[in-house]
């Protein structure tokens, strides 16, 4: 199918969006914070918020590749905290993950992109149900659907389409963590399926699978559009 390029490749989602290319055929450049030690893909450990790591990765895959049919920025992180309490360094750092990423990838990426090509970003419905506890998080989950329609109008001259896949509680990464640390998991579960129409929280390989599709040719007419994969989550509120 061609080479698609995955920023946050290590993290639960991104496991299931390389597998989900892998089996569609396309060759595969996992960018991350640690080297992955997959065969069958090209791996760079880098810092994404850092624009000289990310051009020289980039210089890297043109040696590879001579050009990117996707490319899908996953990467990011969170941080529980009230904006009183927490630090600007934090706030900074949240901010150039998120979405500085995106930005500094699309720029380097984009004069690899061929008509066809496509960026998807990963948003959240966050960026639509704020929350107090985690006001970074749910601000740069906002900005990427804006950086997403700002890109489509840049892009459309060249034929390249952006988007944006906004998930609910997903079973992985963040609600991972949640676990991890939580005295009671099961009314985490409880509240997944209080919170979604379908009375769950989605598995990975569906978020996957609905990037993988705004990716192919299938979905040749969607661009500068977030696609809600998030169980119904936004209909409930």
């Amino acid at each position: 199918m061609g080479v698609a390029v995955i920023t946050g490749a290590a993290g639960g989602i991104g496991v299931a969006v390389v597998k989900a290319f892998e089996n569609a055929n396309y060759d595969c450049v996992l960018l991350d914070r640690q080297k992955i030690d997959k065969p069958s893909s090209v791996s760079i450990a880098l810092d994404l918020s850092n624009p000289v790591d990310v051009q020289s990765a980039f210089a890297k895959i043109s040696e590879r590749f001579s050009e990117i049919d996707a490319l899908v920025n996953l990467a990011g992180v969170n941080l529980r905290s009230s904006v009183r309490n927490m630090q600007v360094t934090d706030w900074d750092k949240l901010m150039n993950i998120n979405v500085g990423h995106m930005f500094l990838t699309a720029k380097c990426a984009m004069s690899m992109m061929r008509l066809g090509s496509t960026i998807t970003n990963m948003a959240s419905i966050s960026g639509h149900v704020a929350s107090a506890d985690y006001p970074a998080y749910v601000t740069s989950k906002a900005a990427v659907e804006s950086l997403t329609i700002a890109l489509s109008k840049e892009l459309k001259g060249a034929g390249i389409r952006v988007n944006a896949v906004a998930p609910g509680w997903v079973n992985a990464g963040f609600t991972h963590a949640a676990l991890d640390t939580s005295d009671d998991p099961g009314a985490i579960f409880a509240a997944a399926k209080e919170a979604h129409l379908l009375g769950r929280m989605a598995e990975p390989d569906e978020i996957a699978d609905a990037i993988l599709w705004l990716a192919g040719p299938t979905a040749t007419s969607v661009n500068g559009q977030t696609l809600f994969v998030d169980g119904g989550l936004m209909r409930k509120h």
